[in-house]
């Protein structure tokens, strides 16, 4: 799993955040959590853990690695339960193997602590393939889960409504057109094509909801995909026109990485066209971008952007990805 930093220094409890919305990081400071999950060996004293990733109020992700056990204890504000189920029926889907397309395999959840704990996929995500000449692979990758993705009878997780998507994407703009109007209103003219555009999504089936570049990884003979806490029953189109979207914005960032963009949309494409519909598949596209044009602008992304050459980079990145937003819904609309 990514997002880790690199090195093997055991974490000082004391460094775990403190944080009373989410229950399990004041258990790992004491004996409830062992005991909560006596399996696991974490009262043997032998485990290194690492905050890979937290959001305040919200969740958090700490790896822990002792001898041959390596997982991941996710936290969360929120009952995780319906998460848990759901690795459990695609464990019983068969995708918790050692090999081909799998996720994380559920190791124990816990209610009252509002936590999972989850087997650890080492691999590189497929933004870093990019970076390192592997744009090809990537797109391969992301195609492989995406046809493995519509195989499965998995029907747990809530109906996805792409009207309600719409309505988020109004409140995403919004946050542009306070603080960029002519960017916002820009983006808004995207939305008023969107809107007439919306896709009558043909078949629901289980779909990741969040399925970043960083997301997917490659586990040498098949992909790994991970963070599921998004999962809903949806069109295949709107995991890929999220991946396609996260892919465009790293050639954005990053104009080196153009070529090997474009061998990962080409791969990823040719592999998964005789499942996807293009005019919906570029209407999800869209309103990826513009959600991503607009997070650069959240009040706490705004309080990092401290000079004027980290603003205005991020506000020609903004630009980019409506412009692109714009092209999309122009060829649907």
């Amino acid at each position: 799993m990514p997002r880790c930093p690199t090195g093997r220094n055991r974490m000082d409890m004391r460094s775990i955040p403190d944080d009373p919305a989410l229950p399990a990081l004041e258990a790992l400071r004491s004996d409830r959590f062992g005991a909560a999950f006596p399996d696991l060996g974490l009262d043997e004293g032998s485990f290194e853990l690492r905050l890979c990733g937290y959001t305040p109020g919200n969740r958090a992700t700490i790896e822990a690695h002792g001898g041959d056990r390596h997982f991941a204890v996710k936290a969360y504000a929120k009952d995780p339960s319906a998460e848990a189920l759901l690795y459990r029926a695609l464990a019983n889907a068969g995708l918790a193997g050692s090999s081909g397309v799998r996720v994380p395999r559920l190791l124990g959840w816990n209610r009252d602590l509002r936590l999972i704990v989850i087997s650890w996929l080492a691999g590189r995500p497929v933004e870093q393939l990019i970076a390192e000449g592997e744009g090809r692979r990537a797109g391969t990758l992301a195609a492989a889960f995406l046809r493995k993705a519509a195989s499965l009878s998995v029907t747990l997780g809530p109906r996805f409504d792409p009207g309600e998507l719409l309505f988020d994407v109004g409140k995403w703009v919004g946050r542009l057109v306070a603080t960029e109007p002519i960017l916002g209103q820009a983006a808004d003219n995207v939305v008023r094509r969107l809107l007439g555009a919306q896709p009558r999504d043909r078949h629901s089936r289980l779909v990741h909801g969040t399925l970043y570049a960083r997301h997917i990884l490659d586990l040498g003979d098949g992909p790994g995909v991970i963070d599921w806490q998004r999962f809903c029953q949806g069109p295949l189109e709107l995991d890929a026109g999220t991946f396609l979207a996260t892919v465009w914005r790293l050639g954005l960032r990053d104009d080196r990485l153009t070529n090997e963009v474009a061998r990962a949309e080409e791969a990823f494409r040719s592999e998964t066209r005789t499942l996807l519909n293009e005019q919906s598949l570029a209407w999800y596209q869209a309103t990826t971008l513009l959600r991503h044009a607009s997070k650069l602008f959240r009040p706490t992304e705004a309080e990092r952007l401290l000079s004027r050459e980290e603003r205005a980079f991020a506000l020609a990145e903004a630009r980019g990805l409506v412009e692109e937003a714009g092209r999309l819904a122009g060829a649907i609309t």
